[in-house]
């Protein structure tokens, strides 16, 4: 092949690409002797459309496929597309404005199907045009029935192994989604919320320990007060039970170094579950589960006659009670940072749910 005096990128590139596929440049030699060198490319997601991001983590995988080739091996190099999983069915939901409750779970597979066939071909023209090295023989979809077939017998093997065990436990929830995620999932929002401080009751005592807090909503929840146990402004207290306004349920005081005691009044209350940290000291000190949001995001029966309430709407109700009953002692704005779903930029919460968990390393 002869190489024209002067480079036209646009002219030029397909005229190779066209030739690297038709001589077989890239391909996969199944009677070769040599070596094999697979790649088993991280499937790029169908979400819409590419950015820098996967170029840049593409060409990594190309210089290593061309240096293998180089050092004789006989590279198997696919390519493959995530369309099996969330964030395809929201691109489904926001290029065409449906759900699957509205138009049926057989309609909305059939969106899901036709776009993710739309989106590889504009991939796939991406990749060519970059000129990586792949073998395009033999694209795959972790959406096809061969993919999921094989990732079902895998579970399959896993459970029969003993390996693979299901049962309750918290997990990162999106109330919109109404799934579980993963941290990979999740995007950091910067906002400013309101930070309220309310006074804890003592039990046999006249005294109350003061609280702040910016999620009022979980109080229905509260299973236990946390003190630092070097903080000598609230030594005493170790060991006590205080009561939770406006609920009423009684919660002991205990002690524990990860409380922060420069932040705000420096008790802090435990609900199951606001954060990691609640999880956290759930465990460690086999507290009570109480369960005040479900899976829709909304106050559950705990909650008392704010049950069924959005979380922002309960909110604002509770405050507004505990504002009533002159139960709030101080509030000031605060600049605060929550974990969002990356897909809608809804705030996530930490709810019981099952699931399954996967042993990676044999207990000895």
């Amino acid at each position: 092949m002869s190489l024209n005096k002067f480079y036209t990128p646009s002219q030029d590139e397909p005229e190779l690409m066209q030739y690297w596929q038709q001589s077989g440049t890239y391909h996969f030699r199944k009677e070769s002797q040599n070596p094999v060198f697979a790649i088993d490319t991280p499937p790029a997601t169908i979400s819409g459309n590419l950015h820098l991001g996967h170029i840049y983590s593409y060409s990594h995988t190309d210089f290593i496929a061309r240096y293998k080739r180089m050092n004789g091996f006989n590279v198997f190099y696919p390519m493959g597309y995530d369309d099996n999983g969330l964030p395809t069915e929201r691109l489904v939901e926001k290029r065409y404005g449906i759900t699957a409750d509205k138009v049926g779970r057989q309609a909305f597979i059939q969106h899901c199907l036709q776009i993710s066939e739309e989106i590889q071909q504009e991939y796939e023209a991406v990749w060519k045009r970059l000129g990586l090295s792949v073998d395009w023989r033999y694209p795959y979809r972790t959406i096809n029935a061969h993919s999921r077939r094989l990732a079902q017998y895998a579970f399959l093997q896993l459970y029969k192994n003993g390996y693979a065990e299901r049962k309750k436990a918290p997990a990162i929830w999106c109330p919109e989604c109404k799934t579980a995620l993963a941290q990979a999932d999740l995007n950091d929002l910067d906002r400013e919320t309101e930070m309220v401080t309310i006074p804890f009751d003592i039990l046999d005592s006249t005294d109350s320990l003061p609280i702040s807090t910016s999620r009022p909503e979980l109080l229905p929840a509260c299973v236990a007060v946390f003190i630092h146990p070097d903080d000598i402004r609230y030594s005493h207290l170790a060991g006590k039970q205080a009561q939770v306004p406006l609920f009423g349920q009684t919660v002991p005081i205990l002690t524990d170094a990860l409380v922060d005691p420069e932040k705000g009044i420096g008790a802090v209350m435990c609900c199951t579950f606001g954060d990691q940290t609640d999880i956290i000291w759930w465990k460690k000190h086999a507290l009570d589960l109480v369960e005040a949001i479900d899976q829709s995001g909304r106050l559950t029966n705990v909650a008392k006659e704010y049950a069924g309430l959005p979380v922002e709407a309960g909110r604002q109700k509770i405050l507004f009670t505990l504002d009533k009953l002159s139960l709030v002692l101080h509030r000031q704005e605060h600049p605060q940072t929550i974990r969002v779903h990356e897909r809608c930029d809804t705030p996530v919460e930490y709810i019981l749910v099952y699931q399954w968990f996967i042993r990676l390393v044999e207990n000895k």
